[in-house]
């Protein structure tokens, strides 16, 4: 059988085709673009007061461009079902000899030849008018056709197998393309458009993809960036340090905050302010790295120090891309400088790096008193207060009565206490209520065991408690368990898999960071000893009330006791950190419980059963081997 290839005359299968192509990519566009948009008012929006933000980009009176080609996506899809509705579809007919005889399906030869008889007297061309003459005709012709293909043997077997009374025909095939783009005078446009499709807007778009893809790492970092905190990075390093390390990274010297020579003069001027600052206030002298002695890195520290130091801005496009370079290297102390420090298991390093984390939320410097993140507290004041009055931290300053937290903060006016009062309420006061080291199904820990570390952190000062939503059976509270009951901790932990942890955590009070940040704290637990970290810190991001945490390590193979140092850390606080000492003994495994004995009471097997008879079968092959043994020995 040929194939024959039309291309669409009437356009209905290619309205089909464009149709279904178009409204593939406008409906995913529009539901992306509208979910875009409400997740970003909803989920980005700050809550809490800012006294820096960034500068919004002047937006155009009209709409964007994707919402202009969403629109036009749209118009397109309208006209196509229009046409789609409105056009008319020819379908093909397939020729019934039956129905050309006016007889039904399997009817006798006797009926097919007075069917054709009646038919040849009404449509003979004699017998007709002269304007029927052509219908007649035709008329005839079918009628003919109709009638040998009924009483032909031949024929008739070609029309029940081919549908045809001429047997095989050539099959026609459609394509859902206008004629139009395959007639001579329109080829070289559609050439033309294939090039440039495919010979230029696809391989630039691959191209720009797959480079962007080379340069950067899973955690969007720049690899060049992760190579240089690589080699840099030490186990025993300043905080200082750190902060020249980060001012290092090529995000810095990207097009939006990179050095420029216009802005020599703003920064040299920050320069000299955050050096006066800093000699009033660190008690140190400010200056630019040794190391990394590149006018991007120079610009990146300068920024981040008047952050630090809380220093104004004057210059609007600097003030936004200090405002960028905070985000973009808290990013990196997240990501890139803390994945590596706790890949070496550096305790001290990767509390620093939190540290810095903290700095950059809060923009305080190292070492601030943690009463100077609440709002009206200043460099002017907080001395005054310390010093008088010796308050230092957030908390000191909620245990106190009303009247000695007016006195203490004797510097502020009513309306200023109250906004202090009602902030540093809002601050989290974070408690460890209970820790166990334990080995599941085991009251000592032996060389090498698996062993169980399980936390309960709460927040004391929540404004609500919020029951976390939870599958399976209920886990019981890790506070009544007794240390040596054994099988509450075994179902505890077992159980504790299937109970799903989610709260909405706060959004932490950071007026001097520009973008929204939610409260977020590492658990670390490091040996005391070494100065490694045991595990991983742990993360956790939805702390809102209370917190069970589950880590397990590897006892070590020495039999002594050792201590540990369970520290949670803030990412966005200071002076709420808390830490505790964790001792653990390991024991021999001689002092484990001996394990009771096993009860054989399986029978012997009768004498008469197939059982016994193996069994009878291969003790004579093993004497038999014996014997052969015992022979070869005498020999």
């Amino acid at each position: 059988m040929r194939s024959k290839y039309t291309y669409d005359e009437s356009g209905v299968t290619f309205f089909y085709y464009a149709l279904t192509v178009i409204s593939l990519v406008v409906a995913p566009a529009t539901i992306y673009l509208l979910a875009g948009k409400k997740g970003d008012a909803t989920a980005s929006k700050p809550q809490t007061p800012k006294l820096r933000s960034r500068k919004q980009r002047a937006k155009s009176s009209g709409p964007s461009i994707k919402v202009v080609l969403i629109l036009i996506g749209w118009a397109l899809v309208f006209i196509l079902s229009y046409k789609v509705k409105t056009t008319e579809v020819k379908e093909a007919k397939m020729w019934d000899p039956y129905e050309v005889l006016g007889i039904d399906n399997g009817e006798t030869e006797e009926v097919i030849r007075r069917a054709y008889r009646k038919l040849s007297l009404k449509w003979h061309p004699d017998k007709v008018d002269k304007e029927m003459k052509e219908k007649a005709g035709d008329m005839m012709a079918e009628i003919n056709r109709a009638h040998k293909t009924l009483t032909n043997a031949e024929a008739r077997e070609n029309y029940e197998k081919y549908g045809n009374p001429d047997g095989m025909q050539t099959q026609s095939m459609g394509i859902a393309l206008p004629k139009l783009l395959v007639e001579a005078h329109t080829s070289p446009f559609v050439l033309a458009l294939y090039g440039l499709l495919f010979g230029f807007i696809m391989p630039f778009y691959v191209g720009r993809w797959w480079y962007n893809s080379t340069r950067f790492q899973k955690d969007h970092i720049l690899n060049p960036t992760m190579s240089t905190f690589f080699k840099n990075i030490r186990e025993h390093i300043s905080q200082r340090n750190l902060i020249e390390l980060l001012t290092a990274a090529g995000e810095f010297a990207e097009d939006d905050l990179k050095y420029r020579a216009s802005d020599e003069a703003a920064l040299k001027s920050l320069s000299e302010k955050i050096q006066h600052v800093s000699r009033l206030h660190a008690l140190e002298i400010f200056s630019a790295s040794k190391k990394f002695p590149s006018k991007d890195a120079w610009k990146a520290n300068i920024l981040l120090h008047a952050h630090f130091f809380r220093i104004k801005i004057d210059d609007a496009d600097i003030a936004d891309q200090q405002l960028q370079t905070v985000m973009t290297a808290l990013t990196l102390v997240h990501r890139g400088l803390l994945q590596i420090s706790t890949t070496h298991n550096w305790y001290t390093c990767s509390s620093l790096l939190m540290g810095i984390s903290q700095m950059l939320v809060q923009g305080v410097y190292l070492h601030d008193a943690p009463l100077i993140q609440l709002p009206n507290i200043t460099w002017e004041n907080q001395s005054k207060v310390f010093k008088e009055k010796n308050l230092y931290s957030v908390h000191q300053l909620m245990r106190m009565s009303a009247s000695d937290q007016r006195k203490s903060l004797a510097v502020l006016n009513d309306k200023q206490f109250e906004e202090t009062i009602q902030v540093a309420k809002t601050i989290p006061r974070l408690e460890i209520s209970r820790v166990l080291l334990t080995v599941v199904g085991d009251k000592v820990v032996t060389p090498a065991s698996i062993v169980t570390l399980i936390v309960k952190i709460k927040i004391a000062n929540a404004p609500r408690k919020i029951a976390p939503r939870g599958k399976g059976m209920p886990v019981a509270d890790i506070e009544s368990i007794a240390d040596e009951d054994t099988a509450a901790i075994e179902t505890f932990v077992s159980n504790f898999a299937k109970k799903e942890q989610k709260e909405t955590p706060s959004e932490a009070y950071c007026p001097y960071f520009a973008g929204r940040k939610n409260s977020q704290w590492w658990v670390c637990f490091a040996n005391y000893q070494s100065g490694k970290l045991v595990v991983p810190p742990v993360r956790i991001s939805d702390l809102a009330s209370e917190r069970v945490v589950v880590l397990q390590f590897q006892a070590p193979p020495q039999k002594e006791t050792y201590r540990f140092h369970l520290m949670i850390k803030s990412d966005s606080f200071i002076g709420c950190d808390v830490m505790q000492e964790v001792q653990m003994t390991v024991v021999d495994r001689t002092n484990l419980p001996s394990e009771p004995a096993i009860v054989d009471d399986i029978s012997e097997p009768e004498e008469d059963s197939i059982a016994a008879q193996m069994a009878q079968l291969r003790g004579q092959q093993t004497g038999a081997r014996r014997g052969d043994d015992d022979s070869s020995d005498e020999d």
